[in-house]
């Protein structure tokens, strides 16, 4: 190993250690060091995998039996309450080492209505957020994401020892290779394929996504329909694009990209639309146009746009 390696294995040592620590705050300077060089990442996600397997290692092994006491070449058993108490002890040292080193290290990445923002994870894999959205996500489990409202485009590393794993809503999500959009629905999620495949679990129904499927899933179960792959990103570009989408979940991608509550007759809700969208800094001009794209009326109340018959 050369000197330049021990200095990064030292350094990713160092901060194993601290980031361990229940009172870790420096998580900047932390995602500023793993990007700083890819050897920074690959080594400290290998110590804290090593870590990770020593933990279970540690859960599993049978207990040591206390050693006995010499005295004099004698060999005396130690007292069974000694005995007692030294398991006791060296149980709830284990215990908490475990808890200490399992402690969940969450945080959250959050984009206001209108911005948009690109993060980088240790891995290389990549997550553009659109406007109004909310990651959350566990340092100590890099490749687990919970989408817990807005939309965001995936850009996945592949790892077939580690798959990458999206929760939105009730559905659970599968990497496997994939460029995928998700979306956090009222009642469900909606995924988009452009690149690889995507596994989908929800409600005990299960589909698998190649490039061009898209699904929503919903407590009406999972719905398919095919999706142009070069449309699937275009919201990054302010494009709002569907293809036999549903108009509530029309309405929802408009809420979102206007950042105003856009409710929806029930007799519209299951009407399916096809079309794109130029979304433009002039709320009235979307309002008429919206009206003329969808065949709707556009009421506008208190609470935001009413889309009628």
């Amino acid at each position: 190993m050369s000197a330049t390696d021990m200095k990064i294995e030292q350094a990713a040592l160092d901060w194993l250690v601290r980031v361990n620590d229940p009172a870790f705050d420096q998580w900047d300077a932390w995602e500023a060091w793993l990007a700083a060089d890819a050897r920074h990442a690959e080594t400290y996600w290998r110590l804290a995998e090593a870590e990770g397997e020593a933990v279970e290692a540690l859960k599993s092994a049978p207990p040591r039996r206390a050693a006995p006491v010499i005295r004099r070449g004698v060999q005396f058993p130690l007292p069974r309450r000694a005995v007692m108490a030294a398991a006791v002890g060296a149980l709830a040292v284990g215990l908490g080492w475990i808890g200490w080193t399992q402690t969940p290290r969450p945080w959250s990445v959050e984009t206001a209505p209108g911005e948009q923002r690109t993060v980088s994870l240790a891995d290389g894999s990549k997550i553009t957020l659109d406007g109004g959205t909310r990651l959350s996500m566990d340092r100590r489990k890099p490749r687990e994401v919970t989408l817990e409202g807005g939309r965001a485009l995936f850009d996945v590393v592949h790892d077939d020892a580690r798959p990458f794993i999206v929760g939105v809503g009730e559905a659970i999500l599968t990497d496997l290779g994939t460029v995928f959009d998700v979306t956090h629905l009222q009642n469900g999620a909606r995924v988009a394929v452009s690149e690889g495949s995507v596994r989908v679990d929800a409600r005990g129904d299960t589909a698998t996504l190649n490039p061009g499927d898209s699904v929503v899933a919903s407590p009406r179960g999972l719905e398919r329909r095919p999706v142009d792959i070069e449309a699937v990103d275009d919201w990054r570009e302010g494009r709002l694009s569907w293809n036999g989408e549903r108009l509530d979940v029309v309405a929802q991608d408009l809420a979102r990209a206007l950042n105003r509550p856009i409710r929806i007759a029930p007799a519209l809700a299951g009407r399916s639309f096809s079309g794109s969208l130029n979304i433009g800094p002039d709320a009235r001009d979307q309002r008429e146009r919206i009206a003329l794209l969808l065949g709707v009326t556009v009421i506008e109340d208190g609470e935001g746009w009413r889309l009628e018959p």
